[in-house]
């Protein structure tokens, strides 16, 4: 198809600068090139898959309770996937940017992708006091790293004479999706069908499965619209109960 497509644009192009009509406005060329698409069809989107709440608890279960560097992983997955962060969100957050309240955290974004106007907006994380708590993880690994107010949230860690020591200078993407792809795999995913966008995809798909309303989806993670909003969903891994909430909730 790309080869198609540079063939009219270049006819297309040819002829509006001699001042010609173009061939590729009648309507037989129109319908011949609307037939190669459904005939070749389009290179699919290679998404990622987003990961699952029982994924997130296995990697807090397996990874809580080891090393800063093992710990800070699992932290970014748990919050990335509690509050429906991007990497940018994740990657510039500061220890200053983070609240702490008897029952739930509140972290501000000094600018997200959407916010053209840099207005800043909290999110907020309840504490729901289980094991796999996102606020609780988010506590421990403070206390681990010592971090100081104007601290990165997420740097690179290296081992010393006295362990591992986190250095001032910010965890990089390509080394935080090699350790999350080591603790994905460490639990049985296949590591090449995950990212660090399943993180967000995977929080929001888990909120509509629990049937929470869009438009309280759409302010926790930040869109503008609704539609930019369902392309994090993964509306396919939907169970066959939650499908049956729609219908149960009708008042019948």
């Amino acid at each position: 198809m790309p080869t198609i497509h540079s063939a009219v644009y270049a006819i297309a192009w040819a002829h509006k600068k001699a001042g010609k009509k173009s061939p590729t406005e009648h309507t037989l060329v129109k319908q011949m090139i609307e037939t190669s698409r459904r005939i070749v069809g389009l290179k699919p989107v290679n998404r990622k898959q987003p990961l699952e709440a029982k994924h997130v608890k296995a990697i807090i279960v397996k990874f809580g309770d080891g090393n800063l560097r093992q710990l800070q992983i699992a932290t970014l997955i748990t919050l990335g996937f509690s509050a429906f962060l991007r990497w940018d969100d994740l990657s510039k957050l500061e220890r200053q940017d983070i609240a702490m309240e008897n029952d739930h955290m509140k972290i501000f974004l000094v600018k997200r992708k959407n916010d053209q106007y840099r207005e800043g907006s909290w999110i907020l994380v309840a504490r729901p006091g289980k094991i796999s708590c996102p606020v609780k993880l988010l506590e421990k690994f403070l206390r681990m790293g010592k971090h100081r107010q104007q601290d990165k949230l997420f740097r690179k860690i290296s081992h010393t004479s006295n362990g591992m020591q986190p250095r001032k200078s910010p965890l990089s993407y390509s080394r935080a999706l090699e350790l999350f792809k080591i603790q994905i795999s460490s639990i049985g995913l296949n590591q090449s069908a995950y990212g660090l966008h399943s993180l967000r995809s995977g929080g929001t798909s888990e909120a509509a499965a629990w049937g929470i309303p869009d438009r309280l989806i759409q302010r926790h993670g930040g869109w503008r619209s609704e539609k930019s909003m369902n392309m994090s969903l993964k509306r396919h891994i939907l169970s066959h109960n939650t499908l049956l909430r729609v219908s149960q909730r009708l008042g019948l």
